[in-house]
């Protein structure tokens, strides 16, 4: 079992704990409704230890991003965070990831995960794999980092009480070094729950430090501690995916994420085989789907329409904002559009009426994001 380096100071909070990918995580302090409306009302922090950070440094770092990545990192200027997936040779999502551009020739690599349930690192071998040949070194450096999420409205009075670099100039997806609580730190403008937030990077070593500089400072804003089911109620409600939602060999056209594949940028990893599937065509797509009752689906979920199932439930989760339970599956395109009937099959058999909603369903505009 993994735990992160704040797992001493999370337990003196009496969260009830989960396991995720052979993580030992919070998934809830108080409740997950009330630290959902925390975030998008005020602000809570989150544990983020579990992610992966990967350093690719040397004169050909850039050449092996450029590799593994849909997107375009060629014009990335120091500091910028680029959102985007990588692929394996067929033209399936392996992962989701952020890239930050740390120096010139140093780029950082973020995963959802560290490791695994099988203790694998499957990112980083990928990426050793593909260096083969390259003048570059890439570094785990996971184990040695610790990072906190602070999101919410009130988050940059919160972080920004703690350190002397103006955080109003930090744009949303940028980072920047600095000095938190006197810490060596690297803040980034990033997050996973729709809200205007930052991302604490810290040498791991620092962790204790850390939490208690960032939930003492959060304290006169009645700052939640927030576990991993409020995470996931926040990213469903703006229409974030997780791993669930891309395994089973798709692709990120039927994800939605069709606006990072940049194909002119040249060549990358499984660049041939998307070209050829999305010649061919995709007949389903992931779609938000909010339900009328109060049922939160489970992965597996059967979706029906017109009594025939047509896809299933990858995700879900109840959106406190919204007020209705939210969940994500591939349907037809037929019966993908805003507004399609859809019924849900729980495994006793119980049927659960349900829309096609736009997504995301919160701040489509991404106006909190920017505050």
């Amino acid at each position: 079992m993994k735990r992160s380096p704040f797992y001493c100071d999370i337990q003196q909070a009496g969260p009830q704990w989960t396991v995720v990918q052979g993580w030992e995580v919070p998934n809830i302090f108080t409740s997950p409704r009330e630290e959902h409306l925390a975030v998008r009302q005020r602000a809570g922090v989150f544990d983020w230890s579990t992610t992966g950070e990967i350093e690719v440094q040397g004169p050909d770092a850039l050449r092996l991003v450029q590799k593994v990545i849909v997107n375009d990192a060629a014009g990335m200027p120091v500091n910028k965070v680029l959102y985007t997936t990588m692929l394996l040779e067929d033209g399936s999502i392996f992962s989701d990831i952020t890239v930050y551009r740390l120096g010139e020739s140093h780029y950082m690599l973020m995963t959802a995960w560290g490791s695994n349930a099988a203790n694998a690192r499957p990112e980083y071998e990928w990426l050793l794999r593909w260096s083969e040949g390259l003048n570059v070194a890439v570094t785990d450096v996971s184990s040695g980092s610790a990072l906190l999420a602070v999101q919410g409205p009130l988050s940059r009075q919160i972080l920004g009480s703690i350190t002397e670099e103006p955080l109003d100039a930090l744009g949303y997806m940028w980072g920047m070094p600095a000095h938190v609580a006197g810490i060596r730190a690297y803040i980034s403008r990033t997050g996973y729950t729709g809200e205007l937030g930052y991302e604490v990077l810290v040498p791991a070593e620092h962790a204790h430090d850390l939490w208690e500089a960032i939930t003492t400072a959060g304290k006169p804003y009645d700052m939640a501690l927030c576990g991993m089911a409020a995470a996931f109620s926040l990213r469903l409600e703006k229409g974030y995916i997780m791993r669930l939602d891309f395994a089973g060999g798709r692709t990120p056209y039927e994800v939605g994420l069709g606006w990072t594949v940049k194909l002119d940028k040249g060549d990358f990893i499984g660049r041939e085989a998307l070209l050829h599937r999305k010649s061919a065509g995709f007949p389903e797509k992931l779609t938000l789907l909010r339900l009328a009752d109060d049922y939160v689906p489970a992965s597996g979920d059967a979706l029906l329409v017109e009594d025939k199932e047509v896809g299933k439930v990858t995700s879900a989760a109840f959106g406190h904002s919204v007020g209705h339970p939210l969940a994500f599956g591939y349907l037809p395109l037929e019966h993908a559009g805003e507004g399609t009937s859809v019924t849900v099959l729980d495994s006793a058999g119980g049927r659960h009426p349900a829309r096609v909603v736009r997504r995301p369903l919160y701040d489509p505009e991404g106006t909190r994001l920017r505050m």
